[in-house]
């Protein structure tokens, strides 16, 4: 059985260091491949740094920050193995240039986000939330939760890669036009989505939901400028990573009419709790104004991809060992 950490652990077999609630059977999983396996969910990044150096692998949430620094002091990692889509918690170019393999599993849990980036629409365009809280205090409002139907609307994806291409083919029933952007992608046109450019889908877009990895590239990708570009009003979905979108750009186009309304299953800064007073007044008015809908990032969080997310990625480290064994 893996174990919690103890700082003179017997030496032999290469050590995996798990960082993540994980289930039992993923523990087991590594163990059957004779690795000694241990247990350190709640670890800071601070005690990582004080023992990173014994362990050869290690498995990370996103609370972990696989810096440079780390990596330099974990002279003897191997493998980092991160369940889940993002990558933005590690310098994955550093990692891979101290011959370190580096692995996600974005695919695990892409109906998951589909299905919740769709669940967010429809609830921002019936207003499901305000009505449902209505009805609970005895008020039956019906002229001002007047909803707008999906059908026949022009919805832009932007980033068509796991959970990008995941949303549209299950939005295909609801009869919209659907066009997708990416950058890093051609020739991907099918009859339900078509490949477009950025600047069509500013020009004809009624919906943009965004599903993009957070990196330099991406980070405020959405601000004042790319608002100001989209020729009509619109509404907004993000189920990606916060930072993708500008709070304060966003608030602005609320404001403004140019954003109708916005779903977001992220925001920028997610621990509520170290909030300063300036970020707590932004989401509050953001709130205010009736329009946004948020979610505590559970976009990927069912039963279902919580489960796939961690055997996903152990399913591709496994081969991986398979073929070039544990050594480097």
């Amino acid at each position: 059985m893996a174990k919690a950490f103890e700082h003179s652990m017997q030496p032999g077999k290469d050590k995996f260091l798990v960082t993540d609630n994980v289930p039992e059977k993923f523990l087991e999983a590594f163990e059957l491949m004779n690795f000694e396996v241990v247990y350190y969910p709640e670890i800071s990044n601070e005690s990582l740094l004080e023992i990173i150096e014994q362990f050869h692998g290690i498995v990370i949430n996103s609370n972990i920050f696989m810096t440079r620094e780390l990596i330099d002091k974990a002279d003897r990692l191997k493998y980092i193995l991160r369940p889940g889509s993002g990558l933005d918690n590690v310098n994955v170019a550093y990692a891979e240039s101290k011959d370190i393999l580096v692995l996600n599993s974005p695919e695990a849990n892409k109906d998951a986000v589909a299905e919740h980036a769709i669940g967010l629409l429809i609830n921002m365009l019936n207003f499901i939330p305000r009505a449902w809280e209505q009805v609970r205090n005895f008020q039956w409002v019906r002229e001002e939760n007047k909803g707008t139907e999906i059908k026949g609307k022009v919805i832009g994806i932007i980033g068509y890669g796991n959970t990008g291409q995941a949303f549209a083919l299950k939005m295909q029933g609801f009869e919209a036009d659907m066009y997708a952007y990416d950058k890093y992608k051609s020739g991907f046109s099918t009859s339900f989505v078509r490949e477009s450019s950025m600047e069509e889908i500013q020009r004809r877009a009624d919906i943009i939901t965004v599903h993009l990895p957070l990196n330099e590239e991406t980070n405020y990708f959405i601000n004042d400028s790319f608002i100001n570009k989209c020729k009509k009003p619109f509404y907004l979905l993000n189920t990606s990573r916060g930072k993708i979108v500008n709070t304060a750009a966003l608030l602005k186009g609320v404001k403004s009419g140019k954003i109708l309304g916005a779903a977001l299953d992220v925001l920028e800064n997610e621990k509520l709790s170290t909030y300063s007073v300036e970020e707590k007044a932004l989401i509050t008015e953001l709130l205010d104004t009736g329009k946004v809908l948020i979610t505590p990032h559970i976009a990927g969080w069912t039963k279902e991809a919580r489960e796939k997310i961690f055997f996903t990625v152990f399913d591709k480290f496994k081969s991986w060992v398979d073929i070039h064994g544990q050594s480097k």
